[in-house]
């Protein structure tokens, strides 16, 4: 009997354990907040860790305990912000089907997104490497493999594709954030080169950027929180 009550104590998850980690999980939150609240509101002017540890009311120490650096908690607040965005589109996005489609439409969101909101675009864009742990990461992954199944891209490497069109994504982004002479032209553009750059057929490329520009007509940002009212159908 006793021996039982010891297994079953065992099994029994350690109350203090998950207090522990739901306030570890609540201030790298803060400090996520914090940081981008400090890099909207100090323009152009560079962000240093005693910003981010002053407005989330915590010591330097703490800051430490999750983040490496600052430009780990910019990488984080880049990964929140990409994410948020693919689960706002994921409405629009997950109609589609055809991988071709998937790819072009999803491609050109982030690109209009990034035109309508700068601010948006400065976030995304502000850690440099290509992470595997964003979720349009995944979801590209995914549309590519299949396309590639279909017969729809044609390339050797799914690893050596999605790093290309997440960079080609991340350089669009940042120009059009930045501002370009002509944001639709650039966006076509910007579609039709990176289904080149899939192997995509030129017909199915031109077909693509027609659909995708089509598709999201009337597809804008409603406000700097980032909804966005959709076309109707």
């Amino acid at each position: 009997m006793q021996a039982n009550r010891h297994a079953d104590a065992n099994a029994r998850p350690d109350h203090r354990v998950e207090v522990a980690a739901r306030k570890r999980a609540l201030t790298r939150t803060r400090l996520i907040e914090a940081t981008m609240k400090i890099v909207a509101e100090i323009g152009d002017r560079a962000p240093v860790i005693e910003d981010v540890v002053r407005e989330a009311g915590v010591s330097r120490g703490t800051f430490y305990l999750h983040f490496l650096s600052l430009d780990e908690a910019l990488s984080a607040v880049s990964q929140v912000q990409s994410d948020q965005m693919t689960r706002d589109i994921l409405p629009v996005y997950d109609l589609l089907k055809e991988p071709w489609q998937r790819f072009a439409v999803g491609f050109r969101i982030f690109l209009k997104r990034a035109q309508q909101d700068p601010a948006w675009a400065s976030f995304v864009t502000r850690s440099s490497p290509v992470s595997k742990k964003l979720m349009v990461s995944t979801y590209m992954r995914e549309d590519l493999r299949r396309g590639r199944e279909l017969g729809q891209f044609v390339f050797a490497d799914l690893d050596v594709a999605v790093d290309a069109m997440m960079g080609a994504s991340t350089a669009g982004t940042h120009a059009l954030g930045n501002g370009v002479a002509d944001a639709e032209l650039y966006i076509d553009e910007s579609v039709r080169m990176a289904l080149n750059g899939l192997g995509c057929a030129s017909r199915r490329r031109d077909q693509a950027v027609k659909f995708s520009r089509d598709y999201l007509d009337g597809w804008t940002l409603r406000s700097a929180g980032g909804s966005f009212d959709t076309p109707q159908a």
